[in-house]
């Protein structure tokens, strides 16, 4: 550790006898990081030192903290995007090379060869007509492009009026102006108020909470219908497009077979636009290369970005179909619609590290794996909740899970919300030295791709023992 000694009028360096400590090390970085770094969700000093341990490094499907400990990851680095594991030389390698031998030239003067590869090799996974890339840094930022796409179609189109986007309860499409104006949270629309215009709320499709006496094909139908309702309330003349994830993540809400095919007619018969938001579950997380493909629709647009470059270098991209980009560049370019473009679009080495990616999803069959492998924890976890009072849905596709936990199994009823159920189970998860996730009281689990049948028994045992934990503190 180096110091500065004043002799005189000279200050001169020495190096200290003793290192750093542990401890000081670790008080060091809190307090550096109380001062220095803005946390999402997190505003005072008090709340902000008691968010979590500090990482140092990471392997595989573990990460470790400064004093030692090492973590079981179910959340692919905790927010889905580590979609390779950590410590990765082939993706690492990837990127190093690529920044030695380029490592930015502006899109609006040169084309790079990564992005160019990277664009192609999407299209040759992405369902239907979904063609071109539109390259960004993250995933707010490829719902915004997505939404300037569809602005722009029907712009070119000759519907200007054409404005309004449909988006639905308990989904998140980033935090942007717009993704805050697509949310129903509380906090988004209080703290960025005024929202962006044109932007309108409609029901989620929640097959566990549907009417009771209704079947999950009748009540796929009836959410279906609803927005067409709301289509015909605001006038299909004003609504250009509709935000919905094929299948929303923070509750992994799996819809009913019917209920995207309806949708997709539903945006057919009115000229609307579907923009599917797959930042959180796109690339390969629920068992196939996108989660629309469960259900045999192709939306408009995909937005990815999480598992595109595994967490290495942040990257997005709008995906627009064929017919789409018919439109968009239909008079050759004098008058092109408009897309906004960003200093770092198609950044080389974020793409070199999306082929790596990519290489490593299709070389070691990952989406195989994620389907294999989530078959089995899907199976083992409903087996275990059928013996649980508090369980009352397991649901998911791959390595995209959810468990709900409800006060009265039989009706249903939730915890009462002040009672914290699932930050409870978060926490006993941590204790434990396992990492999972809570929405409400919806427990989430969202492994790396590369989870071995050791790693899925392991979060098994985890998940089970922070969510038996958590209900053994609960009043009586």
């Amino acid at each position: 550790m180096e110091v500065f000694v004043v002799e005189g009028t000279e200050a001169t360096r020495h190096v200290a006898t003793t290192e750093e400590t542990t401890d000081e090390r670790k008080h060091r970085l809190v307090e550096d990081s109380v001062r220095y770094v803005w946390r999402h969700g997190v505003s005072t000093d008090s709340t902000r030192r008691a968010q979590g341990p500090i990482a140092v490094r990471a392997s595989g499907v573990q990460v470790e903290d400064i004093d030692g400990n090492v973590y079981l990851d179910a959340l692919a680095g905790g927010s889905a995007a580590a979609t390779l594991g950590h410590g990765r030389e082939d993706v690492a390698d990837r990127v190093a090379s690529q920044i030695r031998t380029m490592q930015w030239v502006s899109l609006r003067t040169f084309i790079n060869e990564p992005s160019i590869e990277l664009a192609k090799r999407i299209a040759e996974v992405a369902p239907g007509d979904l063609t071109t890339s539109f390259f960004v840094c993250d995933g707010s930022e490829a719902v915004e492009s997505a939404t300037q796409l569809v602005k722009s179609y029907h712009r070119q189109r000759g519907n200007p009026g054409k404005t309004k986007f449909l988006y639905r309860k308990t989904g998140y499409h980033g935090t942007t102006l717009v993704g805050a104006s697509a949310s129903s949270s509380s906090e988004f629309r209080t703290w960025f108020a005024p929202l962006a215009p044109g932007f309108v709320e409609l029901d989620a499709c929640y097959t566990y909470r549907r009417p009771s006496g209704m079947t999950e094909e009748e009540y796929g139908e009836a959410c279906a219908q609803a927005i067409e309702d709301e289509i015909l309330r605001q006038g299909p003349e004003t609504v250009a497009g509709i935000l919905a994830e094929a299948i929303p993540a923070a509750l992994v809400l799996t819809p009913p077979p019917n209920y995207l095919r309806r949708l997709r007619e539903i945006c057919d018969k009115y000229d609307i636009l579907w923009i599917d938001d797959e930042v959180f579950i796109g690339v390969g997380r629920t068992g196939t290369y996108f989660g629309s493909e469960h259900y045999g629709v192709v939306p408009d647009v995909i937005t990815v970005s999480k598992g595109i470059t595994g967490g290495y270098v942040p990257l997005g991209a709008a995906i627009a179909s064929q017919r789409v980009m018919d439109v968009l560049i239909a008079d050759g370019g004098t008058g092109q619609a408009k897309v906004s473009g960003h200093t770092y679009s198609a950044h080389p080495v974020a793409c070199a590290a999306g082929l790596a990616v990519l290489d490593a999803i299709r070389d070691e069959k990952l989406v195989d794996n994620v389907r294999d492998q989530g078959e089995w924890l899907l199976a083992q976890l409903r087996a275990w909740g059928r013996t649980n009072p508090h369980v009352g849905d397991v649901r998911g596709k791959g390595f995209l899970i959810g468990i709900e936990l409800v006060r009265d199994k039989e009706t249903r009823e939730p915890f009462p919300a002040e009672w914290g159920v699932g930050g409870k189970v978060s926490k006993a998860g941590m204790r434990n030295l396992f990492m999972c996730r809570a929405t409400g009281d919806v427990v989430t689990l969202f492994p790396a791709l590369v989870a071995t049948h050791d790693d899925v028994r392991a979060m098994f045992d985890g998940v089970t023992k922070a969510i038996e934990e958590a209900l053994g503190e609960l009043p009586e």
